[in-house]
């Protein structure tokens, strides 16, 4: 399912521009911040000189805005359903009106309307260009910004975004590359078995996009037209989903057809390179841990050094954040701990570990913990909650990095002490 979520940190900020409709040409774009909704009125724009491209498409009559990005967030511009225009919409990299670099262009995404989505860094400012799709169109509407949140599959650890864009099967894999989530690279879709296929078609609103799989001409078992199919991983396609009557290398163009698109109902086709009916493209990046570790722990009891680490999303809104300690001896207690300074005290009260926190540091209010025969210990840590000695609890917001530690019991010599995990470093967005 297709989670887009208001971005938290812009809700506190004024909208600027109340009743702004949007500046006529791009040199004074209109200032705008927060989530919207932002009203637009093309009724006497007219057109930019020189800039009517929108992936071959003519954007007409367009007005503009600026806006600055208050976190580093994959930011959807939506209109969908605010107007009844027929839109285009365009997204510019700065404020260079002489140096545009268009990060995305959408012409009619839902019905008549218009998203846009890109990845946008805290503190930089975007151009967004608003226009009509037919001659003489004009109109009112308004539009939105929110931050668009990868769909996790939880068989298999992996989340999944689909980017809607019209482009060939080389520049969707090559610009699914370019994108990163939770530190990982995405990748066009790998869909190797029936349940990864079905995950994708119930739960995220396919229409018709390009996914991992390609004819190799090179490859041993390559005829035409089913033979030599594999994944962008390089595994062969042993298991596949073909549209009845497909593959069947038979473009209306004359041209190989050497590229799989997926229809909604989760069949496949394949097409040329440039297929004009695929519209958008599945991305899938890989699961894995969140932050980076310092600090290193001294060895406890087993002989091994405790290890922090955290698991779910950095991401404030949806507040699925987890911290677990491993390592750790046999059944011993814990706690968890947290600082918005690393730091460095070897041995504290006459533990065998080094506190890798500095200033204020705070101890989260669950229940020790203990570690069990796995010597390990988790708890969720609710981002609207975490400790703080002034405060008693803050809210983590987009931007913050925050850092953790876990405190255990431990035996040295018979004798009963203390050692710490290392420390963990992460940053909220």
């Amino acid at each position: 399912m297709r989670r887009s979520i208001y971005l938290l940190a812009l809700a506190t900020l004024t909208v600027s521009g109340a009743f702004a409709q949007g500046a006529d040409d791009c040199a004074n774009a209109q200032p705008i911040s927060g989530l919207g909704p932002h009203p637009f009125d093309n009724t006497s724009a007219t057109p930019t000189p020189g800039l009517s491209d929108c992936n071959g498409l003519p954007v007409r009559k367009d007005v503009w805005f600026l806006w600055t990005a208050p976190n580093n967030a994959r930011v959807t511009v939506e209109v969908c359903g605010q107007t009844s225009l027929e839109t285009r919409v365009a997204v510019y990299d700065g404020n260079d009106c002489n140096n545009l670099m268009q990060l995305a262009c959408s012409a009619i995404d839902c019905n008549i309307g218009s998203n846009v989505r890109f990845a946008a860094a805290a503190g930089q400012q975007y151009l967004i260009r608003f226009g009509s799709r037919s001659v003489g169109s004009t109109g009112t509407g308004t539009f939105t910004l929110s931050e668009y949140i990868p769909a996790l599959n939880p068989n298999n650890g992996r989340y999944y975004e689909l980017v809607d864009d019209n482009l060939s099967w080389t520049q969707a894999r090559d610009r699914a590359a370019d994108l990163v989530w939770l530190g990982q690279p995405g990748r066009l879709a790998v869909l190797s078995d029936q349940a990864d296929l079905d995950w994708v078609v119930n739960n995220l609103p396919v229409g018709r996009p390009w996914v991992g799989l390609f004819q190799d001409t090179t490859h041993p078992q390559y005829s035409e037209p089913d033979g030599g199919w594999v994944w962008i991983d390089g595994t062969d396609a042993t298991f596949t989903n073909w549209f009845p009557g497909e593959p069947n290398n038979n473009a209306a163009n004359g041209g190989a057809e050497d590229y799989a698109e997926m229809f909604g109902s989760g069949q496949w086709n394949d097409a040329e390179e440039n297929h004009v009916n695929t519209t958008s493209f599945l991305v899938e990046y890989a699961g894995g841990g969140l932050g980076s570790n310092y600090c290193a722990a001294n060895p406890n009891s087993t002989g091994a050094a405790g290890s922090m680490g955290a698991d779910g999303s950095p991401s404030v809104a949806l507040n699925d954040f987890n911290l677990t300690a491993s390592g750790l001896p046999a059944n011993s207690f814990g706690f968890f701990i947290t600082s918005r300074q690393q730091g460095f005290a070897p041995t504290p009260g006459g533990s065998q570990g080094n506190l890798c926190l500095g200033g204020a540091v705070g101890r989260f209010q669950q229940q020790i913990v203990n570690s069990g025969p796995a010597g390990e210990f988790t708890i969720p840590a609710d981002l609207t909650a975490f400790p703080d000695p002034a405060l008693g609890t803050v809210g983590v917001l987009p931007g913050d990095t925050w850092n953790f530690q876990a405190w255990h019991r431990d035996a040295v010599g018979g004798s009963t002490t203390s050692n710490f995990t290392d420390g963990l470093e992460v940053t909220f967005q």
